[in-house]
């Protein structure tokens, strides 16, 4: 009998490491086929799909540079901004009207950055050819998602799986 179920304890082993590699393969393979997250320039990114040629790179540096130039400034000021807006926490006596108005400031700033990047990725798409444009068109979500992504999260963000506790400890099960 004894003989029996180290039989079994072994095949479990086995079949559970089958099903972990399966699975590792499967994510890599995957991985592959989506290509890399959004690590890397984005510039060298577009260069390289679009295949830009020397002058078009030399443009697109100098749109670039204009754009950062641009954005730093106002970047700045957004983290100013922000930085007031959560400081209302602190304020008891905060009113509505004035957390609005805060959260509007924000709000004013990240749309000059926004309408600035806008007319860059016009620019910059006005530089490529017709066939480059199209292509272009493709990748512009990609690339905007690259632009924006924050970092990946490392583990479960505080207070579990999204759901935060509140005064009384955790919230009830929902099903």
């Amino acid at each position: 009998m004894n003989t029996n179920k180290s039989k079994w304890l072994m095949a479990l082993v086995i079949l559970l490491l089958v099903a972990n590699t399966a699975t590792l393969v499967i994510f890599w393979i995957d991985r592959a086929k989506h290509g890399p997250g959004p690590k890397g320039e984005v510039k060298d990114f577009l260069v390289k799909e679009l295949k830009m040629d020397s002058v078009q790179q030399e443009k697109f540096e100098v749109l670039r540079e204009e754009h950062h130039h641009a954005v730093d400034s106002l970047r700045a000021e957004v983290r100013q901004a922000k930085d007031h807006l959560f400081d209302l926490v602190k304020d008891s006596t905060a009113t509505d009207s004035l957390k609005l108005a805060t959260a509007e400031e924000v709000s004013r700033i990240t749309e000059k950055i926004d309408l600035i990047t806008l007319d860059h990725f016009q620019k910059l798409r006005a530089i490529c050819t017709p066939e480059q444009q199209i292509k272009f068109d493709e990748l512009l979500h990609e690339v905007v998602n690259r632009l924006g992504a924050p970092p990946a999260p490392k583990g479960p963000p505080p207070g579990g799986l999204g759901r935060p506790e509140g005064p009384d400890g955790p919230p009830p099960p929902s099903n």
